[in-house]
């Protein structure tokens, strides 16, 4: 779920939060089961971001700590996955392009340098440098119907994916886990006729009867 979603409990669902949605299932899936350059201990720092939930006057919220990791590129910057850097650039770029829904606008100064900037023809190398002209593109990203496939289709298309690319679990922090196992078991006393079966790792697992 989107930052904005979790932290205003009366927002409409808009497209940009279920793309921002991806992006936080792609995250977490790679730190859970991928090898990185992250110790143990900081990946559960991280993965905590994904299960942060809190109450106040509104009922329970979360979100901050996603919003945190949007608005300071933390992830792209500090993570790098074993032999997979388009799954780095993959990152880095959906979160560059999701962190201008948690940063301020461009000012009018700023503004009034793109548009002189657009009026004189400057070179698209400098134009694409430009803080204003980046932040629009990416909001117009956002709502562009073909985006967000075309982004994942073009990193998928690249040379530099391992031939063997299995799973690898990465350790994670108990906090998430106890989270998820409450929200598990929310989940599955809204599911009638179910029964518990136990997988070979111990937990418990539910089916229908």
């Amino acid at each position: 779920m989107s930052a904005a979603l979790l932290r205003n409990n009366k927002k409409c669902n808009e497209l940009e939060d279920d793309r921002e949605s991806c992006l936080h299932v792609l995250t977490w899936t790679a730190l859970r089961f991928t090898s990185h350059t992250v110790s143990g201990g900081s990946t559960g720092r991280l993965l905590r971001a994904f299960d942060e939930e809190y109450e106040d006057e509104e009922g329970v919220k979360g979100g901050d700590l996603k919003r945190g990791f949007l608005a300071t590129r933390e992830i792209p910057r500090v993570v790098k996955f074993d032999r997979r850097p388009q799954l780095d650039k993959l990152i880095r770029e959906l979160t560059e392009a999701f962190a201008v829904c948690y940063e301020e606008p461009p000012s009018a100064e700023q503004l009034n340098v793109l548009n002189q900037m657009l009026s004189s023809n400057v070179p698209p190398s400098f134009l694409h440098e430009n803080t204003a002209f980046k932040y629009q593109k990416h909001l117009n990203d956002l709502v562009t119907p073909s985006w967000l496939v075309d982004t994942f289709r073009r990193h998928l298309n690249a040379d530099f994916w391992p031939p063997s690319d299995e799973a690898r679990g990465q350790p994670i922090g108990t906090g998430s886990s106890k989270k998820r196992a409450r929200d598990q078991g929310k989940l599955e006393v809204r599911i009638p006729g179910t029964k518990s079966q136990r997988r070979s790792d111990g937990t418990s697992l539910r089916s229908g009867s």
